[in-house]
């Protein structure tokens, strides 16, 4: 089954469910089952930005890979300097 179907038939399950539960007499629950759609949203933004949060407190520095590039850097400004485009 394609992937598109199955979110699709998903959404329209969390859709009819979201209408069944809207039909009923909530009382003072009714402002959170219209906000509820809202809910799942946010918390994937909040959980996207908890993984971006760790991911830069947890990024590595490499000493070695960084002098390896500065060598890179100047062994190619020197050929660019001996080949007159600099």
């Amino acid at each position: 089954m394609l992937r598109i179907v199955r979110f699709g038939a998903f959404g329209a399950l969390c859709l009819a469910v979201w209408f069944a539960v809207l039909s009923q007499d909530l009382g003072q629950y009714r402002r959170s089952a219209l906000l509820a759609p809202l809910l799942p949203p946010v918390l994937l933004g909040l959980y996207m930005l908890a993984l971006l949060v760790y991911g830069v407190l947890t990024f590595r520095t490499v000493p070695e890979a960084a002098a390896a590039l500065q060598e890179d850097i100047t062994a190619a400004k020197s050929d660019l300097a001996s080949r007159g485009v600099i």
